[in-house]
């Protein structure tokens, strides 16, 4: 549909106008709007319509999906015809092609890449467990919904919409949408409600506030963390580092100072900037390795005003290593495009901690509370509200499926979540019942020492969690994925330790 006032597109030539809506209709309103005046302002007939053909066309080749296989302009109720549609297509496909499953499967996996969705996985799932999922409406509805929100976000950020100047981290579409999102996510968890085995009932909402899922809570495990992996590189004497790597020019849309447009872009989308960055960190690993130095502390990821992402690391390591682990990893972070004007200045930089002038905890506090929900700061980081930075970063990653914070090395923190939901520990040996306290008490320290320390392999910890088949506690029946039969479900009951397993979740829910 084009969003151009009919009184504003009927005074291009007549000529021309089925070739501008044939190129802008499936676009989102904003986005025709911005080109359309762009046109505009082009005097010359041959010179505007060269300019919405090229654009357009350089627009097309960024996306994952052609506009004119996922119109990026409809709204929730056509996205839920279109999932119908498909659902449709895939029934057909597996009867005209019946008997031959190989077919059928390639026949699906290429209507799923024509709409920029990733089939299945293979690996992950059986047969028959991917064929229905292709068969079914709510697994196509996610499907193009994400990779509507992603090409839209792709549009507005090559029209260099998204900047400090105009819609800092993410356009004003994918901000709207994910508050809709979590809206009516929120609606759901509080008009659902569930009992368990002792009658006792809550909202979906209620439980999921007990949890990480809660921003408070999951900001202030994080903090607990990170002052323990602290506490405890101060114990060993262990140097700590915050470093901050980012990508080459080429992947940055605009200018930080202004918001320009940066010439030097090369049309990459933040989920292509986030690739580089897990390409070269795992290079960096693999060295690290192959020299023996061993490190521990967080990532953090967090998007520059254009929507690029930038990784902060704090981490910990023994003095002997601290130079090989700079060196390494400037090296890696420098070999594309090393010798461009700003890279050894910007591209990588170290920070070493001095201990006795400031808390390496402090280095990364508020880069928690940026990505989280902008609680006790003043001011981002372009002099934005840090609350709706937060927000905009929240949208900003969801839409990318960008992983925010990481642990690296240390102890299992599921582990430590489970441990934390006993409230006793009684006849297990002393060990176990020590390590239950330090969590119980959130000393990450003292149940990482317990645990075996942090540079214990997870194989050789003292406890691991524990998972079990799922089973409906009425029938005894193994629960199975809706999707296949031969897909059996499994879930985390608690913690193993010394090879027997204690259970931390004895609660049976259901739908009240």
């Amino acid at each position: 549909m084009l969003a151009i006032p009919e009184t504003e597109f009927s005074q291009i030539d007549w000529d021309d106008k089925a070739f501008v809506k044939e190129r802008l209709c499936r676009l989102p309103d904003k986005a025709q709007k911005i080109l359309f005046k762009h046109y505009r302002a082009i005097s010359n007939k041959q010179a505007r319509n060269t300019y919405l053909r090229e654009l357009t066309d350089s627009l097309m080749s960024k996306l994952t999906v052609s506009p004119e296989k996922l119109n990026l302009n409809i709204s929730e109720d056509a996205l839920r015809e279109e999932a119908e549609n498909l659902v449709d297509s895939a029934l057909a496909i597996r009867r005209e092609l019946m008997g031959d499953e190989q077919q059928t499967i390639a026949t699906l996996h290429a209507l799923c890449a024509s709409l920029g969705v990733l089939p299945p996985d293979e690996e992950k799932y059986t047969l028959e467990g991917r064929l229905r999922r292709m068969s079914d409406k709510s697994w196509w509805l996610r499907k193009l919904r994400k990779a509507q929100r992603k090409n839209i976000e792709t549009v507005m950020r090559h029209l260099n919409e998204v900047n400090r100047r105009k819609s800092i981290y993410c356009s004003e579409e994918t901000l709207s949408a994910r508050a809709s999102q979590k809206f009516h996510q929120e609606q759901y968890l509080a008009n659902t409600t569930v009992t368990n085995q002792l009658g006792q009932s809550f909202s979906l909402l209620e439980l999921s506030k007990k949890g990480v899922a809660d921003p408070k809570i999951r900001k202030t495990e994080l903090m607990v963390r990170a002052r323990g992996f602290e506490d405890l590189a101060n114990e060993l004497g262990h140097v700590a580092t915050f470093l901050t790597i980012t990508c080459p020019s080429k992947y940055h849309r605009s200018y930080a100072t202004t918001g320009d447009e940066n010439p030097k872009w090369g049309g990459y989308t933040p989920a292509e900037a986030q690739d580089y960055l897990n390409d070269i960190w795992k290079l960096m690993r693999a060295k690290l390795q192959r020299e023996e130095v061993r490190f521990y502390g967080f990532r953090v990821v967090e998007p520059q005003h254009d929507g690029t992402p930038h990784w902060h690391l704090l981490l910990f390591v023994e003095p002997a290593h601290y130079d090989t682990l700079i060196t390494t990893m400037r090296d890696y972070a420098l070999r594309e495009d090393g010798d461009e004007i700003g890279a050894e200045q910007h591209r990588f930089t170290e920070v070493k901690i001095d201990p006795n002038k400031g808390s390496a905890t402090g280095y990364i506090a508020k880069y928690i509370s940026k990505n989280i929900d902008g609680d006790h700061l003043d001011a981002g980081i372009y002099g934005e509200d840090p609350k709706c930075a937060a927000a905009r970063v929240d949208a900003w990653a969801a839409c990318w499926s960008i992983r925010q914070f990481q642990q690296l090395g240390g102890c299992s923190v599921t582990v430590w979540r489970e441990l934390r939901r006993l409230k006793a520990m009684m006849a297990e040996s002393q060990l176990v019942q020590d390590i239950h306290g330090a969590a119980d008490k959130g000393n990450w320290k003292s149940f990482t020492d317990l645990m075996g320390g942090v540079f214990c392999k997870r194989t050789e910890q003292a406890i691991a969690p524990h998972y079990e088949l799922a089973f409906d506690s009425d029938t005894g029946v193994v629960k199975t994925s809706m999707y296949s039969e031969d897909e059996l479900l499994k879930v985390l009951k608690g913690i193993s330790a010394g090879g027997k397993a204690i259970i931390t979740r004895t609660n049976e829910w259901h739908l009240s």
